[in-house]
């Protein structure tokens, strides 16, 4: 009896084996196919998405917003405003000389300063032209060989087409001013009048 039920136990089992084992066949042959991602789907921690790479919010482009190199060193060669002194010889015949003794940048203009001083015992005559004659009798010499007149002196302010004489032991301060500033890294030369030329200036 014990063999019988035994027996009927393990036809009952293999049968329901056998159910279970169609069972899972048909249904991976007839059940729905597996979900796949949509195309808004999020991508993985750490996963690069396709195409070209974007700047991150508030980033700069670096195609766009990287600084100018040359504009940075065209601002370092920029000479700043104010005065700038130095004692340059010009003229000396033996008891008179003329000397540029600063260079001032303002306003977008270059103000040249000369001293006349003068130890002959019957002073030192000078001569002022007529303003319009004056404005281009000297100029600044630029690197690239323009030539700049000034557009105010001394002569053409203050004593246009006179003379007059420096006393013995006297010092004219004498200037002329010149719509133009010279780069900082650039070497320029003044002629003033016939008194000569002042090479290799340079602020």
């Amino acid at each position: 009896m014990l063999r019988k039920h035994l027996a009927g136990l393990i036809v009952g089992v293999v049968f329901i084996a056998m159910l279970g084992a169609a069972a899972v066949v048909w249904l991976t042959l007839n059940g729905p196919e597996p979900t796949r991602p949509g195309p808004n789907a999020a991508a993985p921690a750490g996963a690069t998405p396709s195409g070209p790479a974007q700047p991150a919010s508030g980033s700069p482009d670096p195609s766009t917003d990287r600084p100018d190199a040359d504009a940075g060193t065209a601002a370092s060669a920029s000479p700043e405003s104010g005065p700038r002194r130095m004692s340059r010889l010009l003229y000396d015949d033996g008891q008179n000389t003329a000397t540029v003794t600063g260079l001032e940048v303002t306003a977008g203009t270059l103000r040249v300063q000369l001293r006349y001083a003068t130890r002959s015992p019957g002073g030192w005559v000078l001569s002022c032209p007529a303003r319009t004659a004056d404005l281009r009798s000297s100029h600044l010499t630029m690197t690239d060989g323009r030539q700049v007149f000034p557009v105010d002196t001394y002569c053409a302010s203050q004593r246009p087409g006179t003379d007059f004489t420096l006393r013995p032991g006297a010092v004219l301060e004498s200037w002329g001013v010149f719509p133009v500033v010279p780069s900082g890294d650039s070497h320029f030369s003044l002629t003033w009048y016939d008194l000569g030329t002042v090479e290799g200036l340079k602020l």
